[in-house]
């Protein structure tokens, strides 16, 4: 039994469950995170050190301390053209929407603060813009065309030993039906998996890992079971007054699994498998 502001969320794992320990590596069986392995460790490695260039958190390649407007150091960590490409490679195919959308929010380490305590903005002619404009910790990129069309830079003020880490998920849009099978969420992942590889390439996405790791929230007083083999397990019960957030992996059970919440699903988001590199000063 674990408590909850509001309330309890109660995960029951079965006996039939903990008979197959090896499918389920939890008691609960929620938030089970793998690495897929690669044989040729060191060619993974190099492939996966190029993918930076494409995502919107790497640093240029001329990444420098300049003076903006006084006296302030700021360090250039990216331009809006570069975080639009990443926000666009998972949004859109063939320029019609996917109907998935790729959130990141950033903390300024160390000690988790908000990425605002670093004054990171877009750099642009009519003055500093800022890319967390709803006042937390997600990044939101202005649509406005003539900023598209200006690519200001994104700049922040780093002290020596500071750095900005990300945390990247994907949602979908509409939420899943209450009733999908397993077949139904490994197409998710597959989705992605996809928008990934047309951004990356056939030959560096064959060493990327594969998304796998699936969230669904879930609406006060609800449950959510799953039905395989002529049997029913309750994989979590909340409870409580507030939203929860189940995670788990679809590769776990088969794809002929089906699963059920007594309760419209709110939303579902997806890990996005590939690490983000930090933003931070090199000097």
């Amino acid at each position: 039994m674990e408590s909850v502001a509001g309330g309890s969320i109660r995960t029951i794992a079965s006996n039939d469950i903990n008979r197959h320990a090896d499918r389920y590596p939890m008691d609960s069986y929620r938030i089970v995170v793998t690495q897929r392995r690669v044989k040729d460790t060191g060619m993974r490695l190099r492939f996966l050190a190029a993918l930076p260039a494409w995502l919107f958190v790497a640093s240029p390649a001329s990444a420098e301390d300049i003076a903006i407007r006084g006296a302030f150091h700021h360090v250039v960590l990216s331009n809006l053209g570069r975080m639009t490409d990443t926000m666009n490679a998972i949004g859109l195919k063939d320029g019609h929407p996917t109907g998935l959308h790729l959130h990141v929010r950033a903390l300024l380490e160390p000690g988790d603060h908000q990425p605002e305590d670093a004054h990171i903005f877009l750099d642009a002619k009519q003055g500093h813009v800022s890319l967390f404009p709803r006042g937390d910790n997600e990044i939101v990129l202005p649509t406005d065309p003539a900023l598209q069309a200006e690519n200001p830079n994104v700049v922040a003020a780093l002290s020596k030993g500071q750095e900005i880490r990300f945390q990247a998920t994907v949602s979908m849009d509409p939420p899943p039906a209450p009733r999908f099978t397993g077949n139904d969420a490994r197409a998710w992942l597959s989705r992605l998996d996809h928008q990934i590889s047309r951004k990356a390439g056939l030959l560096m996405s064959a060493f990327l890992p594969d998304a796998k790791t699936v969230t669904i929230t879930l609406p006060p007083q609800s449950e959510l079971s799953v039905t395989e083999a002529g049997k029913t397990f309750s994989l979590v019960q909340n409870n409580g007054d507030k939203p929860y957030d189940f995670s788990f992996q679809p590769r776990v059970y088969p794809a002929e699994a089906v699963f059920v919440s007594t309760k419209p699903i709110t939303a579902m988001t997806m890990i996005f498998p590939v690490p983000f590199t930090p933003w931070k000063r090199t000097d």
